[in-house]
This record gives structure tokens, C-alpha cells and sequence, in this order.
């Protein structure tokens, strides 16, 4: 068995994934294979991927899995998942490029903690000085959120554990995936890792991050950071993700920042985006699909380990101080 098997989805990202292999070859830690699932696309990304492996050194198993239609990022990791024989599963987006160190941090992490399920990388923004992800937080608003984004590289530098991980680059422990399940082919893109993250913090294993697995990313380069299609996701996304994972109690003990949460979002995209068919539209689609998220739900909760209680000492209160600046910053300028 390998140690670690990494999944590589591509889509369109014929002058993104060279980079991304390329890093892939000059990992010090070697006892891993790639699965690279291409999703149906149509900028002749397979001939660019096998031109490349054919002069590449890297000497490393590599699977190419064509898919016949686009997938998405949940729909091609989850496929990638059945190819795969390693005792741990690392995600890596076609638009990271991890330092050379990254695998070897990821995997001294979780051997040195069996209930530790997942592990999330220092995600830096590509060419500059400031971080992407330092792992994801999640509110008492009840969403997902980047910690340390937009902020220095040169903070979040301790090990700890944390909420959850961003998928764009993380490893994950096979034992929990056959536990909990993987990431939700219904999600598609985005939010898909903030909905894996409830489920394993629902089941009681942790999450750390590892401040020295750095990976430089190329934020949104294929899908773009306020494109209509990233926009429909992000309102879809964050309803099926509360469906399926929230406990009601937790729910009304969060209901004021919620509100406020919700107040925000039409704001910020119906109003100051100019989004407000695509708000309308999102919200419709999770109210026609909240049948197959309720008996999700059902799965998600009778198997959990902790309480409501235990699940909001974990969460960021959306009124503490340097939260609400961030976020109001964000907002303004964002």
C-alpha cells in the first residue's frame, strides 16, 4: 500500500497543472502516487499533462482518469477516490504548487496523532506576501471562513487544532473517509470542504493544521473570485451545507448571528455585486433540493459524537472583535 495517494482534479487548466506536477516532482517525501482527474476538458489540458510526464523525471505512479463530463472539484476528488490505494488522501488544486516540504509536514502530522482526520496547509496567495487559508474557521454566523486571509505570511505560524481545512490542499486519513464519507457530489464546487469539516468535527476527529506545509496558490484561477458561476455556488452551497450539518439547538443558539450573516450576503451580492437573479436562483435550488439534504441530514447527525455544546467551542463568535473588522473590511472592499 502506498502511504499517500494525491488527487489532482483538472479543468481547463492546461496552463495551470505543469506547474503543479512540477512541484509534485521535488517532494522530499517520495512514498506517494498521483491520480489526475481530468473533468471533460476543453483546452486540450491531456495532451499538455502526458507532453509533460514524458519529459518529466517525476518517478512517481501517476493514474490520468479522463472523465466523460465535467464533475466538478467534489464530483472529479470523489471519482479520483476509487483509483486510489494510499493509507492517507491529499487533495491538491491544478492551481497550487506545494513547497517541497509539503507532503513530508502533512504526513509527520498525521502519524503523530491517530485521531487526527484531517490535516490543513499553510495556503499562501501565489507572488505575494499574504495568506490565502491558514486553515478554515467556521461562525456563529454558521459558515465557513478562511483564517488569516488577506493577512500576513509571517502570522499563524503554530501547529493547533483547528475547525477544518481548505480542499484546495490538505491530507485526509482514509480511515475517517470510510468512516464519515468523502466530499458531496450534490455540493459540485465550493463548500464542498466546509461540509466535510462539520461532518468530521460531528464525529469526533480532529482537525490540525500544520503551519510549515506550505502551499503557494493561484486563488481562483479557474473559476474566477466573483464570477457568476462561483457566486451561484457560494449561495447554493452554504444552504446544504447548514441542511445537512447544524443540529437545531445550535441553530437557535447561533440564530442572532445568522441573521446577521444572511442581512450581509443579500448586501453584498444581490445588492453591491449586482447578483440579485443569481441570489434568487441559489436560494431556489437549495429549496428544491432540501428533500435529498434533510435525509443527508438524518445520516449526517445520528452518528454524532459530539454535541452542540462541544461543537461551539470551536467556532469563531461572529461579534469578536478582530473577526467582525476583518470581515467588515472584507465586505467593503471586497
Amino acid at each position: 500500500m502506498t502511504k499517500v495517494s494525491v488527487i489532482v482534479t483538472n479543468y481547463n487548466g492546461k496552463g495551470l497543472v505543469r506547474s503543479c506536477l512540477k512541484a509534485l516532482e521535488g517532494q522530499t517525501f517520495k512514498d506517494f502516487d498521483i491520480v489526475l482527474v481530468d473533468n471533460c476538458s476543453s483546452d486540450n489540458s491531456l495532451h499538455e499533462i502526458r507532453k509533460f510526464l514524458e519529459k518529466s523525471p517525476l518517478t512517481n505512479p501517476i493514474k490520468i482518469i479522463p472523465s466523460g463530463s465535467n464533475l466538478g472539484f467534489a464530483g472529479g476528488s470523489l471519482e479520483g477516490l476509487k483509483h486510489t490505494n494510499g493509507k492517507y488522501i491529499a487533495l491538491l488544486n491544478n492551481d497550487a504548487e506545494p513547497d517541497e516540504r509539503w507532503l513530508e509536514k502533512l504526513v509527520m502530522a498525521m502519524d503523530s496523532d491517530p485521531k487526527v482526520g484531517i490535516c490543513a496547509s499553510k495556503l499562501i496567495v501565489y507572488g505575494s506576501d499574504m495568506i490565502d487559508s491558514a486553515g478554515d474557521g467556521f461562525s456563529t454566523a454558521l459558515r465557513g471562513f478562511k483564517r488569516g486571509e488577506g493577512e500576513k505570511i509571517s502570522l499563524y505560524n503554530e501547529k493547533e487544532y483547528i475547525f477544518g481545512a481548505c480542499a484546495g490542499a490538505v491530507l485526509f486519513r482514509k480511515k475517517m473517509i470510510e468512516e464519515i464519507g468523502f466530499l458531496d457530489e450534490d455540493f459540485f464546487l465550493i463548500h464542498e470542504d466546509t461540509d466535510l469539516n462539520l461532518r468530521a468535527q460531528l464525529h469526533g476527529w480532529k482537525v490540525m493544521y500544520v503551519p510549515t506545509a506550505i502551499v503557494y496558490h493561484k486563488v481562483r484561477s479557474s473559476i474566477g473570485k466573483m464570477s457568476p458561476m462561483a457566486v451561484y455556488y457560494t449561495l447554493r452551497n452554504s444552504e446544504f451545507m447548514r441542511i445537512k450539518n447544524i443540529p437545531l439547538f445550535l441553530f437557535f443558539r447561533c440564530l442572532p448571528g445568522f441573521i446577521l450573516g444572511m442581512v450581509s450576503e443579500f448586501i453584498y451580492f444581490a445588492i453591491k455585486h449586482r447578483y440579485l437573479p443569481i441570489y434568487f436562483k441559489a436560494k431556489m435550488d437549495a429549496i428544491r433540493m432540501l428533500p435529498v439534504m434533510l435525509k443527508k441530514r438524518k445520516m449526517n447527525l445520528r452518528g454524532a459524537k459530539i454535541d452542540s455544546k462541544d461543537l461551539m467551542k470551536i467556532m469563531t463568535p461572529v461579534f469578536e472583535r478582530s473577526f467582525l473588522r476583518n470581515k467588515l473590511k472584507k465586505f467593503i472592499y471586497g
